[in-house]
């Protein structure tokens, strides 16, 4: 089929057809039926849509009274796993038995000690194979197995004279013969445990009768693990995280060595670790005194200016 041609098949087709008054009502009467769907179809679409719209506001309405409560749960169980890590570690209910707490930065704390009193001339210690004395804390009065690291020995000399014994086998003046040494985990060479009259204790790695360092070991060495609050007597406490970072590298890395020997002071550093032992160093002016004597002016004076 060509355009051309599309007049005369028109013609052919159509041909005899005419617009009459007939054939108009007949197109009006067929029409009828669509008029009246047309003027009722926005009335369905209306009711339909406003069927819509309540059982959405049913919905919305059901989420809010019933899931909201769901929702504040979960928002509240959100919050509370947010701050548990923060406060874990200094929540007294968290601490080994016994243990003293640091309390809160602000306040100028009185003096505090951990080390347990000489008896007979001798504090309660600890003597290591390799000649690493330890001393009896009073706190905490006990900690958990779960705290053990390495297995050491059990005491194979009790001797309440230690440095009569020049032997290289495990002594100690207060767990008697037999009784196991572990390393505290994470604390290695700063801090050890035995029983005690039936509880597991803690010892820190000190002075004894001239014998500090081994080897080639430094203050670090005898103060590992990772550490949450400082506290000198008579100036002030900090548990700020970057803080005590930056108080420890001070203390750590800027100490010099004076001597193996130990003197009585009446102020102290208590530092507190993470699994809430706090070990000791006594303070004489400028000095720090534990496994030896350290001198360290620029940590007194940092500390002081911390907590100002």
């Amino acid at each position: 089929m060509k355009l051309n041609q599309l007049p005369h098949i028109a013609e052919e087709m159509l041909g005899g057809l005419t617009a009459d008054q007939a054939l108009f009502e007949k197109i009006l009467s067929r029409g009828a039926p669509k008029r009246k769907s047309t003027i009722l179809f926005p009335q369905r679409i209306l009711a339909f849509v406003s069927v819509l719209v309540l059982l959405f506001g049913i919905g919305a309405l059901s989420l809010q009274v019933f899931g909201g409560k769901n929702q504040s749960k979960q928002q509240f169980k959100t919050q509370a796993a947010g701050i548990l890590p923060q406060v874990a570690v200094l929540r007294a209910g968290n601490l080994p038995q016994g243990s003293i707490n640091l309390g809160k930065p602000g306040a100028i704390p009185n003096y505090k000690g951990v080390w347990a009193r000489s008896q007979g001339g001798n504090f309660p210690l600890i003597r290591t194979a390799n000649g690493g004395f330890y001393r009896l804390l009073n706190n905490p009065t006990s900690i958990d197995e779960d705290m053990l690291g390495a297995y050491l020995g059990h005491v194979e000399v009790f001797n309440q004279e230690p440095a009569l014994d020049s032997s290289s086998m495990l002594l100690s003046n207060v767990a008697t013969i037999g009784t196991q040494v572990f390393q505290i985990a994470q604390m290695e060479g700063s801090a050890l445990a035995a029983e005690v009259e039936g509880k597991l204790r803690v010892f820190q790695r000190v002075s004894f009768s001239g014998n500090a360092l081994l080897g080639s070991e430094s203050l670090p060495d005898t103060l590992k693990g990772p550490i949450a609050g400082l506290q000198l007597s008579g100036v002030g406490t900090v548990t700020d995280a970057q803080q005590v970072s930056m108080l420890m590298s001070i203390l750590l890395n800027d100490s010099s060595y004076k001597s193996s020997s130990t003197s009585i002071s009446d102020q102290a550093l208590l530092i507190q670790y993470s699994n809430g032992i706090i070990l000791q160093m006594s303070v004489k002016g400028n000095s720090l005194i534990a496994c030896g004597t350290w001198s360290n002016p620029e940590f007194i004076e940092a500390f002081k200016a911390t907590v100002k």
